[in-house]
């Protein structure tokens, strides 16, 4: 017969059934059944006031996600805090509490590298520019989203900083930008959208390839600048005019005014171009003395 030793009581009990008619292990069993039997009672009081189902609902609340008309969703990257985040997408970075808000996140440390954060249209920059219209096939690249893809163009859609707008053969588009400057680029054309440097600098647009047509509102200040274009081998700064820009396939830059005057510079050297003059710089080199154009076009809507 074994017993078991409880030293602190001085005496033995037995495996044995006692008077009871119960054996010592029977005890155990009976108190380790009670103590389940008031865990369960008790996490079926805890549903009644915290319904399980709400609590799986609550942690869903970040998966969804509303219409992507009404806005962006990023994914944090490493380093990028709520004031970075802010600065980079919002058109007022003091709203930040606002895009918490839109998230439901309501401690800014929840915010790490890898989760996605919805961006609304009401919070997020405004568009540099909107695609009025475009013949046969114009396509965007939104890069200001993170899409690596170029896409097909949507009338009336927004172009943001860093976002490219391309056209193939026998295609032209047309967009306006928020100052009211009107540009219309050709077939085989590309062109690239980019924000002034600070807010008393004018936006920008970079063309790449073919041919765009700028008119660019005239302003009471004649000494402001309302627009730069730049191109591969020179940089146009413009105070209201109607111009044409053309490169080649090797990067030089063609430059036609129509009305008013616009800025060429390449190489450190400036040229002014006025109306019905045109200069051409080759990449690497300067600006040629401007020159008559031939049969300059009738400005449009004057």
């Amino acid at each position: 017969m074994i017993n078991i030793l409880f030293p602190f009581f001085r005496f033995f009990i037995s495996p044995k059934k006692c008077n009871t008619g119960y054996s010592f292990l029977d005890f155990v069993f009976f108190i380790n059944l009670f103590k389940l039997s008031v865990i369960i009672h008790s996490l079926f009081i805890f549903s009644l006031f915290f319904p399980i189902s709400e609590t799986f609902a609550d942690s869903k609340k970040q998966t969804i996600q509303p219409n992507p008309e009404d806005g962006i969703t990023i994914i944090v990257e490493k380093g990028q805090t709520l004031s970075i985040i802010s600065k980079t997408y919002l058109d007022d970075p003091r709203k930040w509490k606002e895009l918490l808000k839109s998230n439901q996140i309501d401690n800014p440390n929840l915010i790490i590298p890898g989760m996605k954060l919805w961006i609304p249209k009401s919070l997020g920059k405004k568009p540099l520019a909107d695609l009025q219209r475009f013949t046969g096939t114009t396509e965007v690249l939104k890069l200001s989203q993170k899409q690596n893809d170029w896409a097909k163009a949507k009338n009336g859609e927004g172009l943001y900083a860093k976002d490219e707008v391309r056209t193939l053969q026998e295609s032209e588009a047309q967009f306006i930008f928020l100052s009211g400057s009107r540009f219309e680029i050709t077939e085989n054309s590309h062109v690239i959208m980019e924000r002034g440097k600070s807010e008393t600098e004018p936006d920008e647009i970079f063309l790449r390839q073919g041919r765009i047509r700028s008119l660019i509102p005239k302003t009471s200040n004649p000494n402001q600048k309302m627009f730069l274009l730049k191109t591969e081998s020179a940089e146009s700064v413009v105070k209201g005019t109607d111009f044409l820009t053309e490169v080649d396939q090797n990067g030089n830059t063609t430059l036609s005014c129509y009305e008013g005057s616009v800025a060429v510079t390449a190489e450190k050297v400036t040229v002014l171009v006025n109306s019905g003059y045109a200069t051409f710089v080759e990449k690497g080199k300067p600006p040629l003395k401007p020159f008559p154009v031939p049969n300059p076009p009738i400005p449009e809507n004057k």
